[in-house]
């Protein structure tokens, strides 16, 4: 049995009724509308009293008013009407036509309002024969191509706020779009790094269990169980205190230590009050782990490495300290730091530092610098 679905229709009135503007266009329509009338009055003020005619300003002031105030309550109307004929139909041909409707609209609602002011303001009355007259004095005015001019311009304006309105709603959706698409390519280069130190973790609990080290490789096991369950519990996170980073980094670190013993003498040097430093997860393990792997190279023991954090004017300073060999079996920055690049600069855009830098004696400083804030994509850790 084959259900057709029924799609609610919102009435034409209820329809309309939702494009009005809001209130604020209502009062600063009043006002620009009142002004347009204070600026007419004026001027044929000035034009009275050029001639030698003596008329207080507010008289004619008010007898501007009905050419002027039914623009205020007609324009907001006249806007939603554009919201309901855009231009983008593919009927050229009913465009006209709705626009003619409209215009006939316009003028009727722009009789039906000033005429009870007309009749009021010049036949001091709103009764049967003030009216009459009142409406045969509106027809008989040769303004009515001003008011033709005013309409086009209100229909122009409404047709702006359109144009705008829906640019505006591109630009958002774009923006939207362009964010998702960050956070894809960031879950990505993330997914690159994760085997990548899994890989290089179980290689050193293998070797470990090579060396019939099976106290080690039983606590080195653990220590990844915990690591995991950090990468497990951060996968849509983009960043999280630099506390919990380090953390993580002490794991690594108490597995390399158990393989490489006494070749590497790692001093970390922090800061307490960068501890709540918002940093991307697994921003300092590629860079922790490219030092070890240099460092377990050199022939010599207590190979120092150094790893300094502070944090200075809405940045943090990360400086790792290491020596490197001879003859370096890892050439350039391997996969995790060029990962790492990657995503700092999804991240921060060019707000960010990352080199290497050659020291005295083969040893090198790798710099990083990164601000507090995650410009790019927004995350809940930030």
């Amino acid at each position: 049995m084959k259900i057709k679905s029924i799609r609610y229709k919102e009435p034409l009135f209820t329809h309309y009724w939702r494009q009005l503007p809001g209130w604020r266009f209502f009062v600063l329509g009043l006002i620009f509308w009142l002004l347009m009338n204070s600026f007419s009055a004026d001027l044929s003020y000035r034009g009275m009293r050029d001639a030698g005619k003596e008329v207080a300003w507010l008289d004619v002031w008010i007898y501007y008013l009905p050419w002027w105030l039914p623009w205020a309550v007609i324009s907001p109307f006249i806007i939603a009407a554009t919201r309901l004929i855009p231009l983008e139909q593919r009927s050229w041909l009913r465009i006209p036509g709705m626009l003619l409707v409209l215009t006939f609209l316009t003028f009727l609602g722009f009789l039906i309002i000033a005429v009870p002011l007309v009749a009021q303001i010049e036949m001091q009355g709103v009764d049967g024969q003030s009216l009459s007259a009142a409406a045969n004095l509106m027809l008989k005015r040769g303004a009515w191509h001003l008011d033709f001019i005013v309409f086009s311009a209100v229909v122009c304006i409404g047709y702006s706020l359109q144009y705008y309105e829906k640019s505006r709603s591109e630009e958002a959706r774009n923006e939207r779009l362009l964010r998702q698409l960050m956070q894809l390519e960031l879950e990505s280069l993330k997914s690159q790094l994760n085997p990548h130190f899994l890989f290089n973790t179980l290689n050193t609990i293998s070797s470990l269990v090579r060396l019939d080290e099976k106290q080690k490789a039983v606590t080195a096991i653990s220590e990844l169980s915990l690591m995991l369950r950090k990468v497990l519990e951060n996968q849509k996170t983009q960043t999280l205190p630099l506390s919990e980073e380090i953390d993580f980094i002490q794991s690594y670190l108490t597995i390399q230590k158990m393989r490489f013993e006494d070749k590497l003498d790692v001093c970390l040097d922090i800061e307490p009050q960068c501890l709540s430093f918002p940093i991307p997860f697994m921003l300092l393990q590629p860079i922790v782990e490219n030092a070890i792997a240099h460092g377990s190279q050199l022939e010599s023991d207590k190979n120092r490495l150094e790893l300094r954090i502070r944090q200075k004017k809405g940045y943090l300073n990360i400086c790792m300290i290491n020596r490197m060999p001879e003859h370096d079996e890892h050439h350039g920055l391997g996969i995790g730091l060029r990962n790492t690049r990657e995503r700092l600069e999804k991240l921060y855009g060019k707000d960010f530092l990352l080199e290497l830098k050659e020291l005295d004696n083969r040893y090198f400083e790798t710099l990083l610098r990164v601000p507090r804030g995650v410009l790019h994509v927004k995350s809940d850790d930030c």
